[in-house]
């Protein structure tokens, strides 16, 4: 039941419409600005990384596995932090991601930022003292409740969202931030990397100390850049925009919120939930492509190559599909369709299904003709691998179709936060239980799991509806 006064944990005015008047995509630089801190934020996630593991990969207290293998550098996942960071960003992120529907992208992609530095600046000062367990916990949990990586991921999908006034461009514009994102969280690595070897040449007692400082450094001068610089997405509220009423017990309703974006009663509600679950399936195989090539590399196969070269391939592979592929398959769908909400929806889930198909036709190869290294139908399904990278930021265009024909394209954020927490979760089991040693084991789970997400993405999504479409918003209407 809602009541008539809002509640200190609700965020407070409505937001106004998604995007600015007069604003046009191709004559603004809000994208470019929005990519400079995806990749400096990038950047330093990989310095961040990279030195965490390296402080900590000797810890008896410590569960890695490897998440980035390229030459001459490596940067383990540490399964306890990463879980807890996901598990208090689980109760945080449907707030910020409301908050962000509401007062603007900015203050939360402000918010987001801060909580790796705070995190980064405990590493740097405490964590080598005899507190260093206990510091590190309360800054997990400290950066967990900013919102953790999750609530950084929903907050720039929902930025880019807002600026595509193309119904095409969306996808294209999440391709391209899955691309800044990935490769300049290598380099953020590589700089790491080259911060260890200038500490071992100035002969510093601990050698990552160097690399936290320039991670928080470039951190700093991004959060300022943020506050200072960056534009908002759309335009702030204003005194006739009426608050909409609160929910009762909005708190818990905020934390739940992962699972009620999804299980709110509405039309549709079985085709959203049918592409949340084909999400959260999909999730469960990214740790397939690394696993792969470094299985690969050990087993010698493709022996004329270097190794270097056989690790870098699959990832320009990867790199081209986000940044000519999805263009050109946007391009295409564009000159047949024409630019509509049809068109959208058709290349978005035609690019997931397509992409999601593939990679179960590979691992499915693989592990047919995976005992034939010399096979010529396994080099094809290797090399083929690295093109399905496109079914990630077609899930997410996907789900904004979806909203946007139901009319709730004013609860983007809420949508790609309840999104990206349940892409976190499957990437962390994926990696936590896909170990490289078990390559067949974990193929037959990921080609399972790939089956299965296509399955659920067979069912056409909700049909356009002509005016606004009354959804009830209680928590009467939440299961």
């Amino acid at each position: 039941m809602a009541t008539d006064q809002p509640t200190e944990t609700e965020p407070l005015l409505a937001r106004s419409d998604p995007i600015p008047p007069n604003e046009r995509e191709e004559d603004s630089p809000k994208l470019p600005k929005l990519l400079s801190v995806v990749a400096v934020a990038s950047i330093c996630r990989g310095i961040s990384m990279y030195s965490r593991y390296e402080s900590f990969r000797y810890s008896p207290q410590a569960w890695h596995t490897a998440w980035v293998a390229f030459p001459g550098l490596t940067i383990d996942m540490e399964l306890w932090s990463t879980w807890a960071s996901l598990v208090v960003s689980f109760a945080s992120v449907g707030w910020w991601s409301a908050f962000s529907d509401r007062r603007g992208r900015k203050p939360v992609l402000f918010v987001s930022l801060l909580g790796p530095v705070v995190l980064d600046f405990i590493f740097l000062t405490i964590a080598k003292s005899s507190l260093h367990d206990d510091a590190i916990s309360v800054g997990l949990i400290i950066e967990g409740l900013l919102g953790g990586f999750p609530t950084f991921a929903a907050v720039i999908h929902a930025y880019a969202s807002d600026l595509s006034l193309s119904m095409l461009s969306r996808t294209v514009m999440f391709g391209t931030i899955q691309a800044a994102m990935f490769i300049f969280f290598i380099v953020g690595g590589y700089f790491g990397v080259l911060a260890d070897r200038a500490s071992d040449l100035l002969g510093l007692r601990h050698g990552q100390n160097l690399a936290f400082s320039l991670g928080i450094i470039l951190a700093s001068a991004n959060l300022t850049y943020v506050y200072s610089a960056l534009p908002e997405s759309f335009a702030p509220p204003t005194i006739e925009d009426p608050p909409v009423p609160p929910a009762a017990n909005s708190t818990l309703k905020y934390i739940f919120a992962p699972f009620s974006t999804f299980l709110r009663k509405g039309p549709s509600r079985r085709q959203i939930f049918f592409l949340a679950t084909s999400t959260f399936f999909y999730s469960w195989t990214l740790a397939l492509g690394p696993r792969l090539v470094k299985s690969t590399a050990d087993a010698g196969f493709f022996s004329f190559l270097p190794r270097w070269l056989l690790i870098i391939i699959p990832n320009i592979a990867a790199l081209l599909t986000w940044l000519c592929v999805i263009p050109a398959f946007a391009s295409l769908v564009k000159r047949t369709y024409g630019d509509t909400e049809t068109s959208d929806r058709l290349l978005a889930k035609s690019l997931a299904q397509n992409s999601i198909l593939l990679a179960a036709l590979c691992t499915l190869g693989i592990l047919i003709f995976g005992g034939v290294r010399s096979s010529p139908l396994y080099a094809l399904f290797f090399s083929l691998y690295p093109l399905t990278a496109g079914a990630l930021p077609a899930l997410y265009a996907l789900a904004a179709s979806y909203w946007v024909a139901l009319d709730r394209s004013a609860e983007l954020g809420a949508l790609f936060g309840a999104l990206s927490i349940w892409v976190s979760w499957g990437e962390y089991m994926s990696y936590s239980t896909f170990n490289w040693s078990y390559i067949t084991w974990g193929l037959q789970w990921s080609s399972f799991f790939l089956i299965v997400s296509l399955l659920f993405l067979v069912p056409d999504g909700p049909p356009r509806r002509a005016g606004a479409l009354v959804v009830d918003q209680t928590d009467d209407a939440v299961v």
